[in-house]
């Protein structure tokens, strides 16, 4: 096949295996929308530079090598720099040998004669192997995953009875408070139940829940999350339903977190305040499943790079140029977008409710969630300090500073008159981790006490509903659209489900036994 040694590919190839060898590893988390964008991006950048050394040096081959070089160099560095971490390699001597590599490759491209066809050969076989390689790890999942459709994703339970159903089961009683209230929906990350944050940090002064007790919100006090991580507690809570048919769909053998991401992504909450006329505002975080929902009218988030991009871009030779010529990183340190992110949310909210009605607003807000870059009053910890905190101190400071925050979105949500109040609603969607960092999985009943203990506070206005001490979030707009919109929706039992590793997520096991207040 002479076009091996003709026509040079091969940049572009291993441009394209640096970004699918990441997507490829990090099959259960991601989707190919995530890869897309970054890989169309590296293989354009490969293909542009190797365009221009071919102008150098007035040949496609040669221009080619010195092309290859540089995309093994800048996609490979951090690879390299990980794997010689522990002989003490530093930055500035790994940036040497790499411009050696590069300095080696030119004077090579400018003097090679007779075994410039046999490297253009070796090395386009080279691409073609690794890409076809990935492919084999990256197709068949996805060919599996894709075998699972849409509809299937959402329970069917909804299609039947919730409010997806006939315009029947909304017309029932469409206005049974005599309007459309605003709904805020605001999750503030493993802000757990009074219970679970005193068991795993000893912190028994919180005020919050007596507080928003006293504007009347009904805080019920042995609340549970349904699940305990943040997609699957979210997909129940946004579709109403459990999750079972998750266990059907993928199987109890499988740690592949997307299926129930994609819950959240297109969820029956939105669509029906949608279908009911309302603008649904979403206020995302670098979270991805909440980063940006397709059927929102409105995305809010902070213009930050997603999880796989900036992970992409941490393999990168650039970060360590930036260090060691004392740059200022362009983009933000994950500390920074953390901090960052969660201000731009709590200041979309305060614009948000300027907004028209009806509206339905999301925000998923990662407070009192680490990393732990709040002080009590705000200010920013800096990260040599927090590591060296003990994080009891860290959970405390950032816990004081969302109720802060919380205190005061709540002032200015029921400012107004009563009969004009929206709707609000303030859950965590999980409790605390038991470990600093790690979902360390223990499943022993104190363990899924703190992990599963969530804050449930819901503000009704015009309704008398009482919700029960061990309501669980499965239920939160079950009620609000039973109550509101006369959707036929009976609370389902409250239960709360956790599974035995990382690699069974779909293997749920009932511990709502387990949860029970040992005082009775």
């Amino acid at each position: 096949m002479t076009w091996l040694t003709r026509l040079p590919v091969h940049p572009v190839l291993f441009a394209a295996y640096a970004v699918l060898l990441l997507y490829a590893s990090n099959l259960d988390e991601v989707l190919p929308v995530d890869a897309a964008a970054p890989l169309g991006r590296a293989m354009f950048g490969a293909a542009l530079a190797m365009g221009v050394a071919a102008l150098v040096f007035r040949s496609a081959r040669r221009g080619a090598v010195v092309a290859s070089a540089l995309v093994i160099v800048f996609f490979g560095y951090g690879h390299v720099a990980e794997a010689l971490a522990g002989i003490g390699a530093t930055d500035r001597v790994l940036l040497l040998g790499c411009a050696a590599v590069i300095v080696a490759t030119v004077v090579y491209a400018a003097r090679a004669r007779t075994t410039l066809p046999s490297l253009t050969a070796g090395l386009n076989v080279a691409g073609i192997a690794l890409v076809l390689l990935i492919s084999a790890t990256i197709v068949p999942y996805e060919a599996a995953r894709s075998g699972r459709s849409a509809t299937s994703a959402q329970p069917a339970a909804i299609a039947a009875a919730g409010p997806m159903a006939p315009a029947a089961v909304r017309a029932a009683a469409p206005d049974r408070v005599g309007r459309k209230p605003d709904i805020y929906f605001l999750v503030f990350d493993r802000y757990g139940s009074a219970d679970a944050i005193e068991r795993r940090f000893g912190l028994t002064d919180n005020p919050l829940y007596a507080w928003l007790a006293d504007r009347g919100f009904q805080v019920p006090a042995h609340s549970h999350a349904n699940y305990r991580a943040t997609d699957f507690s979210l997909a129940a809570t946004l579709n109403m339903q459990y999750l079972d048919n998750l266990t059907t769909e993928v199987g109890r053998t499988s740690g592949d977190r997307t299926p129930a991401q994609s819950m959240i992504r297109d969820h029956a909450v939105g669509a029906f305040l949608k279908a009911e006329g309302y603008r649904y505002y979403q206020l995302g975080s670098w979270f991805g499943p909440t980063r940006s929902i397709p059927i929102a009218d409105e995305n809010l988030t902070l213009g930050i790079a997603s999880e796989f991009e900036t992970v992409l871009a941490d393999t990168t030779i650039v970060p360590a140029i930036e260090r060691t010529l004392g740059m200022t990183s362009p983009e933000p340190t994950f500390r920074d977008r953390h901090r960052e992110g969660t201000l731009f949310e709590l200041r979309q909210l305060r614009r948000v409710a300027t907004a028209g009605g009806p509206k339905f607003v999301f925000a998923h807000i990662l407070l009192p969630h680490d990393p732990y870059v709040f002080r009590a009053d705000g200010s920013a910890i800096p990260e040599a300090e927090a590591k060296a905190a003990d994080e009891r101190d860290l959970y405390a400071d950032q816990l004081a500073f969302a109720n802060a925050q919380i205190q005061d979105i709540v002032g200015y949500l029921l400012s107004g008159p009563e009969e004009s109040r929206p709707i609000v609603i303030i859950e965590g969607d999980e409790g605390p981790l038991m470990c600093r960092g790690v979902d360390c999985v223990r499943n022993t009943p104190e363990y899924l006490r703190i992990r599963l203990g969530n804050l449930v506070a819901m503000y009704l206005p015009g309704v008398d509903v009482q919700l029960p001490d061990t309501f669980t979030s499965v239920n939160t707009f079950r009620t609000v659209f039973r109550e509101y919109f006369g959707a036929d929706l009976p609370p389902l039992p409250d239960r709360s489900f956790t599974w035995p590793d990382n690699d069974h997520i779909y293997d749920f096991q009932d511990v709502t036994d387990l949860l029970a207040d040992p005082d009775g």
